[in-house]
């Protein structure tokens, strides 16, 4: 038996078709969900790139703890290849996400292959002086923009002009503005020579395919840049329930290809202050075609497993570590830490081998820990009696209908500077830091209704958002980390207004 993860990262739910989007085409992920089990409520524990690969890695919550953040893996932390490897089974990662193979990092560690995939966004690969790249300019292209003075941060604009001057450099020497030499085209080919190079192998493997698309800079070949330029339908208006619209509204702008630029890549930051509004409504139909470019591609990886017959024997996942803001909360990308349908909601879609229990959605709560014990009971594999608890629960007794359910609600956390919880019909969300100059407050939302998080009920239902942060309390203070006594008495914060 072999298993394959295919984690993205920064895939946006409201872009796939699997999940409602009727605009998009994503037929290759569309086929997918016939063929397997879509949950529809899947959450992260710790965002964002590197903490989501801690928590599938290891299957354990270290949302509450800022040393399993953005950090190193400690060489002690018990990690997937080390469960699998002991038990005869091969296991590779194949990568292009610039951020696993940052020295001293160790997030290729233990996996008996690993492929590197050089080049794809800001990855420092082309020096400045190699002669491919002579004459290139940021001034040049258009698509990129400095972020606004910061006084804050004044070294922001010479951070972002180093990371796209290497971007354009990549994007020179390597031709990446071909499909071909997209990063997402490359490491799919790369793991598809892996798959066919193994051929009738009968030892059980685990290939891990880590996608850094459709993660910005959105370089986009012909004709995915333009692809969706021109559609009407806006997926992020919303009416006064929250219910996302389908027809354009009259406060959208008019938007014409030829007078509104594609932006490769934006700062993260604020509606106004790095893209305008008629840019906003661009940069979400350039992301459409990106996420177009990785079901393409993904297309053939999937075509791959059929035309060898691997696809009887696989077991296949496909996920993502985040999602991606575009606006919806007045920023676009990783700009706060504040924890938002459009970040926290990610796609999760389990085929088994054969597609058996395929067709169905599932409506139980699952996070990102759960993706270790599942491939654990896939292979058949417990941990070591000595080894740390997994915090994580095996899915296939869910998608075998053994079981309807394995939590109640799911905790998270970025940075931990903002907590939440979310339930079938609560979304709540527990900031720990507060910015004088943005100020931060309980929110709740209720669910499914108001999909992205438009209207903030809290004062309405004080009673429920008391018992949601006394669940979460309890929950941080079960972890190995002490409960945090900073998290503000929601009645208090409510009656305040």
């Amino acid at each position: 038996m072999n298993a394959i993860v295919v984690a993205c990262n920064s895939v946006h739910l409201g872009f796939l078709g699997a999940y409602g989007n009727a605009w998009i085409e994503t037929p290759n992920l569309d086929r997918l969900a016939a063929q397997g089990v879509v949950f529809d409520h899947h959450f992260p524990e710790n965002l964002t790139t590197l903490p989501t690969r801690r928590s599938w890695w290891t299957g354990r919550y270290g949302f509450t703890d800022p040393d399993l953040g953005w950090t190193p893996l400690r060489p002690d932390e018990l990690i997937l290849p080390d469960l699998l490897s002991p038990r005869g089974v091969r296991t590779a990662l194949i990568s292009d996400t610039p951020f696993l193979r940052e020295t001293g990092m160790g997030y290729g560690r233990g996996f008996d292959d690993v492929v590197w995939i050089r080049g794809q966004g800001y990855d420092p690969f082309i020096p400045a002086d190699d002669p491919r790249v002579k004459g290139v300019r940021l001034e040049d292209e258009p698509g990129l923009r400095l972020p606004p003075e910061d006084e804050d941060d004044p070294d922001s604009a010479e951070r972002w002009r180093t990371r796209w001057e290497q971007f354009l450099r990549n994007r020179k020497a390597m031709g990446t503005d071909r499909e071909e030499n997209t990063g997402v085209a490359r490491t799919v080919k790369a793991a598809v020579d892996w798959l066919e190079r193994r051929g009738d192998d009968p030892e059980p493997s685990l290939l891990w395919l880590d996608l850094f698309s459709p993660h910005g800079p959105w370089d986009l070949p012909d004709p995915y840049r333009d692809q969706y330029a021109t559609i009407e339908p806006d997926e992020f208006e919303s009416d006064d329930e929250g219910d996302l619209l389908d027809d354009s509204t009259d406060d959208e702008p008019e938007i014409d290809v030829e007078d509104v630029p594609v932006l490769i890549d934006v700062p993260a930051g604020a509606v106004g202050d790095v893209i305008g509004e008629a840019e906003l409504y661009r940069l979400r139909r350039t992301y459409a075609g990106a996420v177009t470019l990785v079901d393409r591609w993904l297309g053939e990886l999937f075509d791959a497993l059929e035309r060898t017959g691997r696809d009887q024997d696989t077991l296949l996942i496909f996920t993502s570590d985040q999602g991606e803001p575009l606006g919806e909360h007045g920023f676009v990308r990783r700009f706060r830490p504040w924890l938002y349908e459009e970040l926290i909601h990610t796609p999760l879609i389990i085929r088994l081998p054969g597609g058996k229990h395929g067709g169905i959605r599932h409506q139980a709560i699952v996070q990102t820990v759960d993706i270790l014990p599942t491939l654990l009971g896939f292979f058949g594999v417990r941990p070591p009696d000595d080894a740390p608890p997994i915090h994580g629960r095996d899915l296939l007794p869910l998608i075998r209908g053994e079981q309807t359910k394995i939590r109640d609600y799911a905790c998270m956390g970025m940075d931990v500077e903002e907590f939440a919880i979310r339930t079938h019909v609560w979304h709540m969300i527990l900031p720990l830091v507060d910015d004088p100059e943005e100020p931060r407050r309980p929110e709740l939302y209720r669910k499914p209704e108001d999909r992205w998080d438009q209207n903030n009920v809290i004062e309405q239902h004080v009673e429920v958002a008391e018992h949601l942060e006394l669940t979460l309390r309890r929950f941080v203070e079960a972890l190995p980390r002490e409960g945090l006594d900073e998290l503000p008495p929601v009645r208090d914060v409510a009656r305040r207004g």
